[in-house]
């Protein structure tokens, strides 16, 4: 009755293509796991939503409110009407609520911001106006990665749906529109550069935060495609925190802590793209959508991220024969201890890869692994005793 309704109004093809959009959504779910009712409604009410030129996907919708949507759009009197609109509307404004945008900006990332405060650890400044800096730096870099997710979201807003854990991002899921996730990164990015110019960290960090909102919407828009390139810029953001750390307080930044970050994070990246290969590899796919590798990649990736890793181990050993620890620190033995804890922690995260246990974000990864965590409590007492 609904479909008849829909055909009679011109709504048929806008079904098809919600239905298709809805299956192509949920490739891949056990039959438990599927959105879809049983008569299709829940694809029915995707289709009108297309049909009706609002090209959402709205993910899991129950079957109650399914049939109440469908009779209303049928009693609606012809499609593009305001009756309609005002309907598909009231759908999209239920999935468009202020907890998918928040989401979708992606808080648990906003660990990686903390690197802003490496500068000061390290430097030892542990003073009130360094902390202030260090903490206006750590928001203005947490707006500006939101505002990329966001875009970079709405821009892979399709390949996501066909990602077996992207799929549950609020974009990709219909709970965001793309519309309004690109009106939220402009206003988180534009938050981001006031603060960074109306806050006392000066010109330069001013400037490492445009650097990095440019190479961020570089990444997002065209970077990630190219082989190699989007590792090798990965590294590089994650550096510009430190930097940007450095900038915020004016403490000058340490050669060893630059160079040791740079290979640490390199092989990180490296690190993100094995797993990734991996998972595809458990899947039976041979290539990453919208990226630049296939599975056969997965070895010489993970050759080059283990080299990284152990080539920051060889800076970190070094740096114990500089000038900067005999200044720094009164009981530099303490310091050498945390060399052994820095082999394991690398070694076993890049066996469990090759294994396919990380997923394919390291840095969330070892925000919720209780060995990670305690090498790095490890790690900062040792640091403490030898200071």
């Amino acid at each position: 009755m609904a479909f008849a309704a829909f055909a009679g109004a011109g709504w048929l093809r806008g079904v098809a293509a919600g239905t298709d959009r809805l299956a192509a959504g949920t490739a891949g779910l056990s039959a438990p796991e599927k959105p879809v009712a049983a008569d299709g409604l829940a694809a029915t009410v995707c289709g009108a939503v297309c049909a009706g030129g609002w090209p959402y996907y709205l993910g899991p919708v129950s079957h109650a409110d399914s049939t109440g949507v469908i009779e209303s759009l049928a009693g609606a009197p012809a499609a593009g009407s305001a009756q309609q609109e005002r309907i598909v509307n009231s759908i999209l404004s239920a999935h468009n609520g202020p907890l998918p945008l928040l989401q979708a900006m992606r808080p648990r990332q906003w660990l990686k911001n903390l690197l802003v405060f490496a500068p000061m650890l390290a430097g030892h400044a542990l003073t009130q106006p360094s902390l202030w800096q260090s903490v206006l730096a750590f928001v203005a870099f947490s707006l500006c990665a939101s505002g990329a997710y966001l875009l970079n979201d709405a821009q892979d807003v399709e390949a996501d749906r066909l990602h077996p854990v992207k799929r549950l991002r609020p974009i990709a899921a219909g709970r965001l529109s793309p519309a309004r996730a690109r009106t939220g990164s402009a206003v988180l990015v534009l938050a981001a550069l006031s603060l960074a110019w109306l806050g006392a960290a000066g010109l330069a960090f001013f400037g490492v935060i445009v650097v990095y909102f440019l190479l961020t919407l570089a990444y997002s828009l065209y970077l990630k495609r190219l082989l190699m390139v989007d590792i090798v810029m990965l590294a590089i953001l994650y550096t510009l925190r430190i930097l940007g750390g450095a900038a915020s307080t004016g403490i000058e930044l340490s050669f060893w802590l630059l160079t040791f970050s740079f290979f640490l994070f390199l092989s990180l990246a490296l690190l993100k793209r094995h797993s990734e290969l991996q998972n595809l590899r458990g899947r039976g796919q041979e290539r990453s959508h919208g990226r630049g590798y296939a599975i056969g990649d997965s070895m010489p990736i993970g050759m080059m991220g283990m080299n990284s890793a152990f080539l920051s181990v060889l800076i970190f050993a070094l740096y114990f024969n500089s000038a900067n620890v005999i200044r720094l620190y009164q009981r530099p033995a303490f310091l050498f201890a945390v060399l052994p804890l820095l082999i394991f922690w690398l070694g076993r995260m890049w066996l469990l890869s090759f294994r396919g246990v990380v997923n394919e974000d390291p840095l969330l990864y070892v925000s919720r692994d209780p060995v990670s965590l305690l090498v790095i409590a490890l790690s900062g007492g040792l640091c403490i005793m030898a200071s």
